[in-house]
């Protein structure tokens, strides 16, 4: 029993490593640069309704770091657990900012993957492509 118990503390010792150093999720893009994607808000949206949903979708999956109203602003806290796991090395954020007529909203997202010391910046393209589809679904205008 002794001999069991050494060997399979061996092997997670050996496995404990890899587990740690694993990486960013495969929908980090390292370096990328962060954009402001745009949107045109639906033309039966006035500002007040389409601030109300974009607060609403925004909140249920980010706590919030900064709100103005009247600017029509929106910052996220850091995210450690985008993704379904926490990971103390890999972080998503949101910011949504209206623009001066209130008829459209810019949204950027940013991650970051810490590497040692250092955290590498990028985008998470899974976050990216569930914010759009879900921004369009809720105040966006459809093109033709």
């Amino acid at each position: 029993m002794t001999k069991r118990f050494s060997l399979l503390l061996a092997a997670l010792l050996l496995a404990a490593p890899m587990l740690a150093f694993a990486g960013p999720p495969k929908s980090f893009l390292k370096g990328q640069a962060t954009q402001w994607h745009v949107f045109e808000l639906r033309s039966d949206l006035d500002f007040q309704h389409a601030w109300d949903a974009l607060f609403d979708l925004v909140s249920n999956e980010f706590d919030l770091a900064m709100v103005l109203k009247d600017d029509g602003y929106i910052r996220t806290d850091w995210l450690y657990s985008y993704g379904g796991r926490y990971d103390h090395e890999y972080r998503v954020r949101v910011t949504v900012r209206f623009t001066p007529d209130k008829r459209g909203v810019r949204v950027k997202t940013e991650a970051q993957f810490k590497e040692g010391d250092n955290w590498l910046l990028g985008v998470d393209s899974r976050l990216v492509t569930t914010l759009k589809t879900d921004i369009m679904g809720t105040i966006g205008r459809t093109t033709r």
